[in-house]
């Protein structure tokens, strides 16, 4: 980065997903957001053609998040636990970084389904999956998809149901510090089921 039109740009998109998180796709007005930014409309325009292909851009950021640190989290030089405890604690550091993530991708998903499909057909679940498979012969495609279904739910929930989960526990400190002595149990959990797949 560094040229003024990089730093703007970037500024709008940062400010862009903040307010898609809080508010999502519909809730969000393009002059809301200019003013939030600090620019002018017709900067935005010029940045960003339409809400829409924001919007787009924001949502394939927001799935970057959600599954671009798991594929770094592959390496055949060791076990498929290994990997799967990698998986587990990038998922977990990336919610707790970004709680209001989860939130957001699956009610637009939910929303609309051709973000699903935009979803699987960027080939970012495939990758996931041969990279589980790699590690160990025994792993197929119907082992790798209940790993990856069953770390995404174990993790995801309690972030989906926060408000819920914030009166069981009192405080935000209590609701961090859940989700720390959550993350060891995911990991036995997914022990066991590997061992029984």
């Amino acid at each position: 980065m560094g040229k003024k039109s990089d730093i703007t740009q970037s500024k709008i998109a940062d400010t862009a997903m903040e307010l898609f998180l809080k508010k999502g796709f519909d809730g969000v007005k393009m002059q809301e957001l200019a003013d939030k930014a600090g620019v002018n409309k017709g900067l935005l325009h010029h940045y960003f053609k339409n809400k829409q292909g924001l919007f787009d851009m924001i949502f394939a950021r927001a799935i970057d998040q959600l599954f671009g640190r798991i594929e770094l989290s592959f390496d055949t030089n060791v076990s498929l636990q290994d990997i799967i405890e990698s998986i587990i604690d990038a998922y977990f550091d990336m919610l707790l970084s970004n709680p209001k993530l989860p939130i957001f991708v699956f009610f637009e998903l939910n929303k609309n389904p051709e973000l699903v499909h935009r979803l699987f057909t960027s080939n970012r679940i495939g990758i996931i999956i041969k990279g589980l498979k790699s590690t160990n012969k025994s792993v197929g495609d119907k082992v790798a998809i209940h790993i990856i279904l069953t770390i995404v739910s174990l993790s995801v929930f309690p972030f989906m149901a926060k408000p819920m989960v914030l009166k069981m526990v009192k405080n935000e400190k209590n609701f961090v510090q859940l989700i720390e002595e959550r993350r060891p149990i995911v990991k036995n959990l997914l022990k066991n089921l590997v061992d029984t797949l």
